[in-house]
């Protein structure tokens, strides 16, 4: 889970969701970036991650005052690792480096007192900084201020009490020589005072070095309870449940999941989620249904759910459990590769190429949304054939969208949207093509339906081209061609 390879989120509405976490110290951030998926390997690691998640859920379920007090501390926080690294190289602490220090001390402390207060209960060992706060703060007033004060070095409060009589004195001369010979005696205390502040900044360096580990270790551990508790609040924003993590080859089974970007999208419009319900098998799941059906956002929801799972966050469902994976790919032919030059589907293939790489000592799940499609029908069904059989030979979990008809895949689990619905009912666009549009959405049935083998894919599309007022001898040919 702390692997430092580039990690690249499997979906859009992964990194939609990691993206909008409530983080807002740069610890929390830096977790946020360092966070990696779980595998198979480390599944105890993820138990005991969602363990302590489960707990501070419901702990922040029933205390809703937590949560903001502890992000309030968590925005005030400041980066102050580049100051570490300085003390770390035995370089001499400047006043800004030591208030960033005490600044940072007297918030960890805020926070590990609000911790052990409110009763949460948590792995993370939080290091008492009190002393630290003490050394930099000699006058004990905690405020967000550093001064090296005069009890840091005697001698420095007299050449600063020395100094303010001068200054005193300069401004009360009366002739100019007594004025000069004033201001020459204050330049000499300013200099010794310079060299005694130091003396000082030197000496709380070399002490704040005996407090690197400490201050490492709480660096660390304030970031990984924002991000924890970024996860809980997540949890609580989203309809979620801790997921269950059953073994390997098992069915992934998702009840009423949903995609949270979607979701949010959804509700800015007044309009609400189609929750996701299936179960996906070792092998071939297929999923069949005409455009605009919502398969492709099934398939998302599913592949973001089980992606958000191996990074340790509740699954956005009513129930929700899955095999840990060791990898979750999103192949979707919806655009050229740039980079390479390659088509749409010439990316896919690459894309499948190294899947197929990944397949052999490892187990995992791949979601394709129309696979080949942009490729012609006769051989784009023939590829989505072959891929569902390759699935079903890899030990993986794979699912595939498609409208192409004529999919044989005995041993595949089958889904098939739903679709329109009330069709009598929906009037043609008649110029206004959001009314109709808005329509459509309305009357269609995104639920998957369990098939008990394949089935044709419903064509609707002959139907939306009508009530879309395409042109009528084009329409006249096309339902020809239909008879």
């Amino acid at each position: 889970m702390t692997n430092q390879q580039p990690y690249k989120p499997a979906t859009s509405a992964t990194a939609w969701v990691l993206a909008n976490l409530n983080l807002s110290s740069p610890y929390g951030r830096k977790a946020l970036r360092m966070l990696r998926p779980a595998t198979s390997q480390n599944r105890s690691v993820l138990e005991q991650s969602l363990d302590e998640l489960t707990g501070l859920v419901e702990f922040c379920r029933q205390h809703q005052q937590f949560a903001p007090q502890a992000q309030a501390i968590f925005r005030q926080l400041r980066n102050i690792t580049g100051t570490l690294l300085n003390l770390q190289e035995e370089r001499v602490p400047d006043e800004v480096e030591l208030f960033e220090i005490k600044l940072f001390a007297i918030h960890f402390c805020s926070l590990s007192t609000l911790i052990k207060g409110s009763g949460v209960k948590s792995s993370l060992a939080f290091d008492d900084l009190q002393p630290l706060v003490r050394l930099l703060n000699p006058d004990e007033m905690i405020i967000s201020t550093f001064h090296l004060h005069d009890s840091y070095l005697p001698e420095l409060k007299g050449v600063r009490s020395e100094k303010r009589l001068l200054e005193n004195r300069i401004v009360t001369a009366t002739d100019a020589t007594s004025a000069d010979t004033l201001r020459q005696q204050r330049s000499e205390l300013v200099r010794r005072e310079k060299e005694l502040e130091f003396q000082v900044r030197s000496d709380l360096g070399r002490q704040l070095r005996d407090w690197l580990p400490q201050l490492n270790r709480s660096v660390e551990t304030l970031g990984h309870f924002e991000l924890l508790l970024a996860k809980a609040d997540a949890a609580l924003r989203w309809p979620s449940c801790r997921p269950e993590l059953v073994e390997t080859g098992a069915d992934l089974k998702a009840v009423d999941a949903i995609n949270p970007q979607i979701f949010e999208i959804l509700k800015t419009q007044g309009k609400e989620f189609t929750p996701v319900t299936l179960a996906v098998i070792k092998g071939t799941t297929l999923i069949t249904g005409a455009n605009m059906g919502g398969k492709s956002v099934a398939l998302m929801t599913i592949a973001t759910g089980a992606e958000l799972v191996r990074l340790g966050f509740f699954a956005f469902a009513a129930e929700f459990s899955m095999p840990l994976f060791d990898h979750v790919c999103h192949i979707a032919g919806d655009g050229q590769d740039q980079t390479s030059g390659l088509s749409s589907f010439g990316a896919e293939v690459m894309q499948l190429k190294e899947l197929s790489e990944l397949t052999p000592q490892s187990c995992g799940l791949a979601v394709f949304d129309e696979f080949a499609r942009s490729t012609n029908p006769y051989e784009g069904r023939r590829f989505v054939q072959a891929l569902g059989e390759f699935l079903q030979k890899t030990g993986w979990h794979g699912i595939i969208a498609t409208h192409y008809d004529g999919i044989e895949l005995p041993e595949a689990a089958c889904y098939q949207v739903v679709g329109l619905k009330n069709k009598g009912q929906i009037k043609p666009a008649a110029g206004d093509i959001r009314v109709l549009i808005d329509n459509l959405c309305a009357n269609m049935d995104y639920r998957l339906r369990k098939l008990d083998g394949q089935s044709e894919v419903p064509h609707d599309a002959l139907h939306i081209a009508t009530l879309l007022d395409a042109n009528p001898r084009f329409l006249s040919l096309l339902k020809k061609l239909y008879d």
